[in-house]
C-alpha cells in the first residue's frame, strides 16, 4: 500500500477502513442489483474526485477481474431457479430471479474489490499500522512484526527478479513448473529466515520489547474530517437503499 496526494490520503487509516468495512457490510445485506451498483458507482466516484484516481488507472485494475465477474454472473443466471423464464435452451435456464441474483452477486464482489482498491491506493502502510496501535489498541509487538512482513514483499519480489535473471544467464530453462517453483522457494524462504533474525536482533538493541509504554516517531489522530467521511458514506449508501431499494 503506498499512499497519493489526494484528501483520502489524509484521513486516519482506522477511520477510513471502518467507513469502508461498513459499506460493505450493507452490501451484503442487498438483494437488489440497482442498489449494489449505484453503491459501486459510489466508491468510483469517491475515487475520481476524492482518491485522485484516473480512469486508465481503475482499467488497469478492475480489468483483470472482469472475466471473473461475468464468469460468476453466467453460473448464478444460467443454472439458477425462478418463474419468470427469460430464456431456455439445453440445460440454460436463465430467469428474472436468477439473473437478478447474479447481477447482485456479481456487481458485490466488484464493489468489494473496488473499496478495497479505495483503501490500498490512499493509504501509507506506515501511517496504517500506527493507526491499528492508536486507533484500535494493536499490540506494538504484532504492530511491528506486521510492518515488516510487508516490507519484506517488495525485498522478495526484487530478489526473485535477480533469481530468474541469473538463471536465465546461465541458460537455465524452465520446463517442470514445480522445479522451477522448488528452485526459487527455498532461497527466498532461506534469505527471509535470515532477514527477520537480522530485524529482530536489530530492534532488541534498540530496546524493543513489544510493550505499549512507549514513545512513537509518527501518532495518528481521529481528526472531524474522518467522522464527517465516515458519515457522510454511511448516509448516502443508506440513501441508496432507502430511496432506491
Amino acid at each position: 500500500m503506498k499512499a497519493n496526494d489526494s484528501f483520502l490520503a489524509t484521513l486516519n487509516p482506522a477511520c477510513k477502513l471502518l467507513s469502508h468495512l461498513i459499506v460493505m457490510f450493507l452490501l451484503m445485506a442487498i438483494s437488489n442489483p440497482m442498489v449494489t451498483f449505484l453503491i459501486w458507482l459510489l466508491a468510483v466516484l469517491i475515487g475520481i474526485f476524492l482518491g485522485g484516481w484516473r480512469m486508465t488507472y481503475l482499467l488497469k485494475r478492475l480489468l483483470p477481474y472482469l472475466g471473473f465477474f461475468i464468469l460468476v454472473f453466467w453460473m448464478m443466471a444460467a443454472f439458477g431457479e425462478g418463474e419468470e423464464t427469460i430464456w431456455k435452451w439445453a440445460w440454460f435456464h436463465i430467469t428474472q430471479e436468477s439473473m437478478n441474483h447474479g447481477l447482485t452477486i456479481g456487481l458485490r464482489m466488484l464493489a468489494f474489490v473496488t473499496y478495497g482498491l479505495l483503501f490500498t491506493s490512499t493509504t501509507d502502510i506506515t501511517l496504517f499500522i500506527m493507526s491499528l496501535i492508536h486507533q484500535c489498541k494493536l499490540s506494538p509487538k504484532w504492530a511491528y512484526g506486521l510492518l515488516a512482513g510487508f516490507r519484506f514483499i517488495p525485498l522478495f519480489q526484487s530478489e526473485l527478479n535477480q533469481m530468474k535473471t541469473a538463471h536465465k544467464v546461465r541458460g537455465y530453462k524452465q520446463k517442470n513448473s514445480w522445479k522451477a517453483f522448488m528452485r526459487y522457494s527455498l532461497p527466498l524462504f532461506t534469505q527471509g529466515i535470515r532477514k527477520s533474525e537480522r530485524i529482530a536482533i536489530a530492534m532488541e538493541a534498540r530496546g524493543f520489547t513489544g510493550t505499549r509504554d512507549r514513545t512513537y516517531y509518527q501518532t495518528t489522530k481521529i481528526v472531524p474530517k474522518d467522522l464527517v467521511y465516515l458519515l457522510s458514506l454511511l448516509i448516502v449508501g443508506l440513501a441508496i437503499i432507502i430511496f432506491i431499494g
